[in-house]
Formats: structure tokens, C-alpha cells, sequence
């Protein structure tokens, strides 16, 4: 079992969601910067009324087999 990371980010008209995009990455580290720079970028951009939301990086399991996932481990 191996880790990724992942963060989202939503381009908002007002209230109302246009788009929203995953990435996903190998490490926390290579997150965290991509996620900063898009943010810095971003700022310097007029979006023309459109904002940007980003989520938060989340952790997540990626299972390689069947025996690595809890539900096949604890199933009796």
C-alpha cells in the first residue's frame, strides 16, 4: 500500500461551480508546492469576476492487491 495526495480546486461563479479539477501526487511535499504556487499565480490573474477554491490536501491510500484492503482483511 502506498500514499498519494490530493487536493481539489472549484473555478466559482458566485455560488455556482463551473468546474472543479483533482491532481494528485506521489508526495506531500510536491502537493503543498503545487498547490502554493497555483494559489500565487492565481492571485495575480483577473478572473473576471470568477473565483478560485481550493480544498485542503487530503491523504489517501492507494492499495496494490486484494489483501492489502481492510475490508478483505477483517471479512471473515
Amino acid at each position: 500500500m502506498e500514499k498519494v495526495y490530493s487536493f481539489t480546486q472549484s473555478v466559482m461563479n458566485g455560488t455556482v461551480t463551473m468546474e472543479t479539477s483533482v491532481a494528485i501526487f506521489a508526495t506531500r511535499e510536491l502537493a503543498e508546492q503545487t498547490l502554493a504556487d497555483i494559489k500565487a499565480d492565481n492571485a495575480k490573474r483577473d478572473l473576471g469576476g470568477l473565483r478560485v477554491r481550493y480544498g485542503k490536501i487530503q491523504e489517501t491510500d492507494v492499495y496494490e492487491n486484494k489483501e492489502e484492503i481492510p475490508f478483505y482483511q477483517f471479512k471473515g
